[in-house]
């Protein structure tokens, strides 16, 4: 072995460890993560619709005419006014005759099973002029997202971000089977709640006071049973 190699030793281990560290410094920098291309999150879109019709009146008078009816019954079938909706009635003016004009249409969708109430401010008076009532359904619509999305290859990310087409399906079935829109905008007020019933049943269970069954209960359960009734009980 030649006397200089213990000498070269230390060099070449210091040009190896150097070596290492450009190549790690180089390869962290190279694979760096973007966030900055996060695909959007997919969930159904609510927005607050309006639907404006102008029930016209003879100057001076309060009767809904044959023409005017047939059209507000045309308006109603075309938005299809149901019972989750608000209707709003307005007028321009606030004189007994527009009063009376407001009763006469509030009277006439209330035959057709569509209960309103006065609109307050921020609702257009002027659709029909000064001799009409305006009649404004109000409802949320649900816009779904645009999916499926497949303009990326699910898995094969360089930045580690979930598929484009992520939540595709949950958002879309979710914007197509709910039955009041609103409630995706806001909960609802939740009813009374008879608590202390509850915890007194809690409260025997645990103590072991619990009440046995009436036969008579028991007859009325199995026949709820069989008939299919009382399901939810």
């Amino acid at each position: 072995m030649s006397p200089r190699t213990p000498f070269f030793r230390p060099l070449l281990a210091g040009f190896g460890l150097a070596a290492v560290i450009m190549v790690s410094s180089g390869c962290e920098t190279s694979f760096r993560e973007d966030w900055s291309a996060m695909p959007p999150a997919r969930e159904p879109k609510v927005d607050r619709v309006r639907y404006a019709h102008a029930v016209r009146f003879l100057p001076a008078s309060t009767r809904l005419e044959g023409i005017e009816r047939d059209g507000l019954d045309d308006f109603l079938g075309r938005v299809q006014a149901g019972p989750r909706d608000t209707v709003l009635l307005a007028v321009s003016a606030s004189d007994a005759v527009s009063g009376r004009r407001l009763e006469t249409v509030s009277a006439y969708l209330l035959h057709r099973s569509v209960p309103s109430r006065l609109a307050g401010d921020g609702v257009a008076t002027e659709i029909g002029g000064p001799d009409a009532v305006s009649v404004v359904v109000e409802r949320y619509a649900v816009t779904l997202p645009s999916c499926p999305d497949w303009s990326d290859t699910p898995g094969r990310t360089s930045n580690n971000t979930v598929s484009r087409n992520w939540g595709c399906a949950t958002a879309t079935n979710l914007g197509l089977m709910v039955v009041a829109p609103g409630d995706l905008a806001a909960g609802r007020t939740p009813g009374p709640m008879e608590g202390e019933v509850a915890a007194q049943a809690v409260h025997r269970y645990r103590i072991g006071k619990t009440r046995p069954l009436a036969p008579e209960d028991v007859g009325t359960i199995e026949k709820q049973q069989k008939s299919g009734d009382g399901g939810d009980q």
